[in-house]
């Protein structure tokens, strides 16, 4: 996501939120993460699935449509869902 200039803040705090609600309503989520650069206003999601399936429901469901919807205005564009396979995972 492209958030407006001035308007990081609020949709990486709405986006931390809704990642940690998701995360505690959905017992097959394993994995989220949430990354950002304040500099260019870029924040981008990151859910690990099992199937694509999977993560084709999540985009579809309820509460993920109301969290797109509740940041629009304080978006650069629509968010697009990229899939990315996982290739390598180190865990320390």
């Amino acid at each position: 996501m492209y958030a407006k200039p001035g308007q990081y803040d609020a949709v990486m705090a709405a986006y931390v939120d809704f990642a940690d609600r998701f995360g505690e309503r959905n017992p097959t989520e394993d994995l989220i993460l949430v990354t950002g650069d304040p500099a260019t206003g870029v924040i981008r999601g990151i859910g690990v699935f099992l199937s694509d399936d999977e993560a084709l429901d999540v985009v579809s469901a309820g509460m993920f449509v109301d969290f797109r919807d509740s940041v629009a205005d304080l978006l650069i564009e629509i968010p697009v869902r990229v899939d990315l396979d996982l290739v390598h995972v180190f865990v320390k």
